[in-house]
């Protein structure tokens, strides 16, 4: 068994958005046991999205702050914090995957350190929501999304996250599809109605869509991470 290196105590954030917002101070073994749950919660979302490492990495640690939370809301910092962490605690051993997780550690390291060093500016991938004139929110709340350009498949997708995981809705080879779906979302979200509205409208989506969504690179959920407040839309 690896052996264990001495690690202080983890510092994890509630979200800014919080009424209160404050640090919550965990054991490494306490974190570790929380990393195992998060584990737990991912494994299928890892193999549905056929995620790489990294990917794989950084949704393990936006599940494990919710857990430590309750609130799946993140900020920048409190993202880029518990990612490292729960790297950190892999590496000194105190947290193991299962052996349904898909990747080894070195495997983890190996794409972080890649996507590191290829990491660029991608402000052209990425699209947000322009209000519409007469568009009032209701003050029902912040949702962040936009459209982005996958770069393998060259379709622009739909995503939509309430600070945590992100997710891909649907894709589309013209942007302007793409945007008129996502306002058709926030103002069924704004508007309200029943689950046979929001079925219909996820079908009629669907139907419209030149393809399937697929999970984005790591460097590029990194850099969305970083610039999460551009993508801000108020309900």
């Amino acid at each position: 068994m690896k052996k264990r290196k001495k690690e202080h105590r983890f510092k994890s954030w509630t979200s800014r958005q919080s009424p209160q917002p404050q640090a919550i101070e965990l054991e490494p073994e306490d974190l570790a046991a929380y990393i195992r749950r998060a584990e737990k919660d991912v494994l299928p979302i890892i193999k549905e999205r056929q995620l790489g490492p990294a990917a794989a990495q950084f949704l393990l640690a936006q599940q494990t702050q919710t857990l430590v939370t309750s609130d799946p809301r993140l900020s920048i910092e409190s993202a880029m914090a518990i990612a490292n962490n729960v790297l950190s605690l892999w590496e000194a051993g105190y947290y193991t995957p299962g052996p349904a997780y898909p990747f080894t550690l070195e495997e983890t390291m190996k794409e972080i350190q890649e996507a590191s060093h290829t990491k660029g500016d991608y402000a052209q991938s990425f699209q947000p929501l322009t209000p519409s004139v007469g568009d009032t929110p209701r003050g029902l709340g912040i949702v962040y999304g936009g459209i982005v350009k996958h770069p393998e498949t060259m379709l622009w997708q739909i995503w939509m996250t309430l600070g945590g995981p992100c997710n891909f809705i649907a894709a589309y080879r013209h942007p302007v599809n793409a945007l008129r779906n996502l306002e058709a979302i926030i103002h069924a979200s704004r508007r309200g109605g029943t689950m046979k509205e929001s079925e219909n409208l996820y079908r009629r989506m669907q139907a419209q869509a030149d393809g399937k969504p697929k999970q984005l690179p790591h460097d590029m959920m990194q850099y969305l991470v970083e610039h999460l407040d551009r993508y801000k839309i108020e309900l």
